[in-house]
């Protein structure tokens, strides 16, 4: 697979038509152009969401690359910063002869969101996007530095935004146990694929290529230093994506990647790199967490109560897998933290959303105060 020539080298000028087909194979498919037809007879054209540069954006257009801004309606309605177009977004642009932005007066429905928390203040957290529209994610680990507990951890993210989990042991070429690496991660993560692979040799990276075709698009999510970039450049085909020497003392990479980028491909289908994250917050949905842990949860079913906490209580069918050795007590201590963190987001994101609600309908009535004050 390789990028396109025109992407790599975008125009930064110039309005989209409204010749859908020629979107396709970044997965403008039917179900979206029936669902843009009113859009479409307002006068919009589609557009997907390469990068977001501020209060501008890149966009994939049928006639190349465009840059747009959100329109000022847009702006009032994204209560939060979920709201605000992001990388793989589509979106609906006017055309702004008069000036170098188009402007993009709607964000359609995202059929998936890959999120993660940060808390921006003592009392508050804020949801960070990832990624939209997505449809596979790699989760990329050194093979020579798996971090179990965070893999559980990225694994619930991502089962909660609704894309497939891939897990990927790169650098295969720096350790000779990558079998025992990969054994212990499906120990984990039984029905998740797990693929070893080498980004500087390009060991067994065609097994990455089989994911992606026109109708999916593929993230890269990871921690700096993992590998990604090396990776990016392998499926694309060419350097597209600059890549940092390893270090001596600890034979990790240096973090490269600054912002999330998506890059069509010329077989179809489309690619998104992400920066190195250092931690990954839940964004407060439980599924995710049920999903990675099912087999807790499976044993919770057995308990002589519905509300074991699994502790103490007598009856309590998980600490017994933990004494037979079915279980260890590391991976329950896992799935009670990761339950706890979504408790504590989402008891914070409610508070969050009723403030910034509060605070829009506010400014709003501010503004309408001084037009009226302006007609009199």
């Amino acid at each position: 697979m390789h990028s396109s020539d025109s992407f790599e080298k975008p125009p930064e000028t110039g309005h989209a038509d409204a010749r859908p087909n020629t979107l396709a194979p970044i997965g403008w498919d039917q179900a979206r152009i029936a669902e843009f037809t009113e859009h479409a007879n307002s006068g919009l054209s589609p557009g997907r969401v390469a990068r977001v540069d501020g209060q501008s954006v890149m966009l994939i257009t049928a006639t190349g690359t465009v840059r747009a801004e959100s329109s000022t309606e847009l702006q009032q309605l994204a209560e939060t910063s979920e709201d605000r177009p992001a990388t793989g977004d589509w979106v609906g642009l006017r055309q702004r002869p008069s000036s170098d932005l188009d402007v993009i007066e709607v964000v359609l429905r995202r059929r998936s969101q890959l999120s993660r928390t940060r808390q921006v203040m003592k009392s508050a957290v804020e949801q960070q996007i990832v990624a939209v529209n997505i449809d596979v994610a790699f989760i990329v680990h050194a093979a020579n530095n798996v971090n179990l507990r965070r893999l559980e951890r990225e694994a619930s993210q991502v089962a909660t935004s609704g894309a497939a989990v891939v897990i990927v042991l790169n650098k295969a070429d720096l350790t000779s146990d990558t079998e025992a690496r990969s054994d212990e991660v499906r120990s984990i993560l039984p029905q998740v694929d797990v693929h070893a692979v080498s980004g500087v040799t390009g060991e067994r990276v065609e097994a990455l290529a089989a994911y992606a075709r026109p109708d999916r698009t593929v993230v890269f999510i990871g921690a700096s230093g993992v590998g990604k970039s090396t990776l990016i450049n392998r499926l694309l085909g060419r350097e597209v994506m600059d890549t940092g020497a390893v270090r001596e003392d600890d034979q990790r990479g240096r973090h490269t990647t600054t912002t999330r980028y998506l890059h069509p491909l010329d077989g179809g289908g489309a690619l998104i790199d992400t920066p190195g994250i250092r931690s990954i917050g839940l964004s407060g949905a439980d599924d995710g967490v049920a999903a990675v842990f099912d087999d807790i949860a499976e044993l919770a079913l057995t308990c002589r109560f519905n509300d074991c906490s699994h502790g103490d209580e007598p009856g309590c069918a998980v600490q017994d897998a933990i004494r037979r050795g079915e279980l260890e007590a590391a991976r329950l201590a896992s799935f009670q933290k990761l339950g706890r963190e979504v408790e504590f987001v989402q008891s914070k994101s409610d508070m969050r959303l009723r403030n910034a609600r509060r605070d829009i309908w506010k400014a709003r009535a501010k503004s309408n105060r001084e037009r009226m004050n302006e007609r009199q």
